[in-house]
């Protein structure tokens, strides 16, 4: 009897690790519309082990996605964001692929830092109305390198998705 009481409290154990959050995930604090840009601000502690990969010039590509509801209508944005290091520059580089822009950083703390507070301007109409707000960051592992991909999929280093962060208008 003991053995059994033994054996499915290791079996617990060993199944609530398993859904715990991954080490470096993304945690969405807070996410609003503000003057016709998405603001998304949350905590990020990447892995020692993406670190190391980001310090040796390989990208880490993030997809961004919100889903924007308000007025009757509802805006779905899709942004790839990409953190690079330039080993001959010695720059780190966040750039948002659909809207062209590169910002550049001498300290891989302030590129970071940049990841975890981003500005994305949307297109179209300016949705400062909206009553509810759906947004998820993740690491896009498809757009890895090759040989990154299967570590990728099987290392939790490599799970960095913060899940469907949704905020919803009083009222």
């Amino acid at each position: 009897m003991v053995l059994w009481k033994s054996t499915i409290s290791i079996l617990f154990c060993i199944a609530l690790a398993a859904c715990a959050r991954a080490p470096g995930a993304f945690v969405v604090r807070s996410a609003s519309v503000d003057a016709g840009a998405l603001v998304v601000r949350c905590d990020w502690q990447p892995d020692a082990q993406v670190l190391d990969a980001l310090d040796h010039g390989i990208e880490l590509p993030f997809v961004v996605t919100a889903r924007i509801d308000g007025g009757g209508d509802t805006a779905r944005v899709r942004r790839h964001i990409r953190l690079r290091y330039f080993p001959l520059s010695r720059q780190y580089q966040v750039s948002d692929v659909e809207d062209a822009t590169e910002r550049s950083y001498a300290v891989r703390a302030l590129a970071l830092q940049a990841m975890e507070n981003l500005r994305l301007p949307l297109a179209g109409a300016d949705r400062a109305g909206a009553t509810r707000l759906d947004v998820r960051i993740a690491l896009d592992r498809d757009a890895l390198p090759g040989a990154l991909r299967l570590p990728a999929m099987l290392q939790a280093a490599w799970r960095m998705d913060s899940g469907t962060w949704t905020w919803r208008a009083q009222g």
